[in-house]
């Protein structure tokens, strides 16, 4: 057998109190590339996203959960006992990094926050994901994707022309927030090598959202006129756009001269539009638009998607087959680029993953452990992490501070928005 190859963050140890999407997002690019997740959820409900959405459930888990949380291990605490504070701070005390998702208050509550731990653990990097960040008059405030992208303006970009706003289908603002948590991790990381010292970290989806409207926001700075959605038309170039085909759509963006000269001889077949003083020019084609486009209607519809895929690849010009999700899912470049994948799971057998983009040669994303069942790991990180003993173990199960696989806990239910 081949030796297994090394991991990124084989050394790093992250305590993990988040919940819902942006916090597991971060932490399970981490845990893909080795670092160790401990995931602390609270007793008897853990993870909101375990019981979020109805269905559909694999084994008796939620698919919203099961798409975040594997390469991780579970404990289940109750916060709100003296006992189960001990063990978060006595998991800290091991940590490389401690990372949350709660609004201002809950960790506070808890003596938890970076704040008061921070003289006690010098070299711990604190990541804090939130809404509006810790300061200010919103610190306190919980946010989801669907209203950030609404008051920022990014849900405005998605509306076709004329309509209202449209918040997104993907969270990109939670996903894009959990990526900066991550970067600014990584980069904490290596500046506790150079410099000695741990720091705190703030990932808010306000700050996020503002960042990710880049060029689009630095129009409205430039010239004083916010833009506005483009609808169908594309972004850059002309012609381009959403074409309808024999069996579905395609899209497509030709910029440029040469592109354009390559669109008319090698796609269409129709080198005389390059000629067409209609359309000889980036501003002549900009200023016949719904021209140029009703006339490629009628062509494009002639064909299908593939058809028009292939010529547009071949010929160099950014395309796209208009997909659903599962058209995308079970495509044959998804395929290709290996990002679908099945894992062992203890109540489900198997269950599908969505495989890390990013691709090492040295130290590639590890072999997937399934998502946690809640607590199923309390035992093992106390024993392994902290020294307790089975007894201990079984006196605090009791006492209704931690919560094991094999027994049931007493309800005492710690509540939190997330952000």
């Amino acid at each position: 057998m081949p030796e297994p190859s090394p991991k990124a963050l084989a050394d790093i140890r992250i305590v993990d109190f988040s919940r819902v999407l942006a916090g597991p997002f971060a932490t399970q690019i981490l845990g893909d590339f080795g670092a160790e997740i401990i995931k602390v959820e609270q007793i008897v409900s853990g993870d909101d996203t375990r019981n979020l959405l109805p269905e559909p459930k694999l084994g008796g888990e939620s698919f919203f959960y099961l798409a975040l949380n594997r390469n991780k291990r579970s404990i289940s605490l109750d916060l709100r006992t003296e006992e189960g504070r001990k063990i978060a701070l006595d998991l800290i005390a091991t940590a490389d990094v401690v990372l949350e998702n709660f609004t201002t208050r809950v960790m506070k509550q808890f003596g938890l926050d970076y704040d008061s731990i921070k003289a006690r653990f010098p070299q711990l990097i604190y990541c804090s994901i939130s809404a509006y960040g810790r300061t200010g008059r919103l610190a306190n405030a919980a946010g989801y994707d669907s209203a950030i992208s609404m008051e920022t303006g990014v849900s405005a970009l998605n509306a076709v022309e004329g309509e209202d706003p449209v918040p997104g289908g993907v969270p990109f603002v939670d996903i894009t927030t959990a990526m900066n948590a991550t970067i600014g991790i990584l980069a904490a990381l290596h500046a506790r090598k150079l410099h000695g010292k741990g720091q705190f970290i703030e990932s808010a989806m306000y700050d996020t959202a503002i960042a990710d409207l880049s060029y689009k926001g630095y129009q409205f700075l430039a010239s004083g006129e916010s833009p506005v959605s483009l609808g169908r038309k594309p972004k850059f170039g002309v012609p381009g756009g959403q074409f309808r085909c024999s069996d579905g759509d395609i899209w497509f963006t030709c910029t440029g001269q040469k592109m354009f000269r390559n669109f008319c001889d090698q796609v269409v077949e129709k080198p005389e539009l390059f000629d067409d003083p209609r359309f000889d020019s980036v501003e002549h084609r900009n200023a016949n638009f719904a021209v140029l486009f009703d006339l490629l209607a009628a062509l494009f519809n002639t064909q299908s998607r593939a058809f028009w895929s292939d010529r547009l690849k071949r010929a160099g010009i950014p395309c796209g087959e208009v997909r659903s999700v599962g058209e995308a899912l079970m495509a044959r470049e998804t395929a290709e680029r290996d990002m679908i994948a099945e894992i062992p799971h203890p109540t489900a057998e198997r269950i599908p993953i969505i495989k890390s983009p990013i691709k090492m040669t040295l130290t590639p994303a590890v072999d997937p452990t399934p998502p946690p069942l809640l607590g199923q790991h309390s035992r093992e990180i106390l024993k392994s992490v902290l020294n307790y003993s089975d007894a201990q173990i079984d006196a605090l199960a009791a006492q209704g501070v931690v919560q094991l696989l094999e027994g049931e806990p007493v309800p005492h239910p710690v509540s939190g928005d997330a952000a």
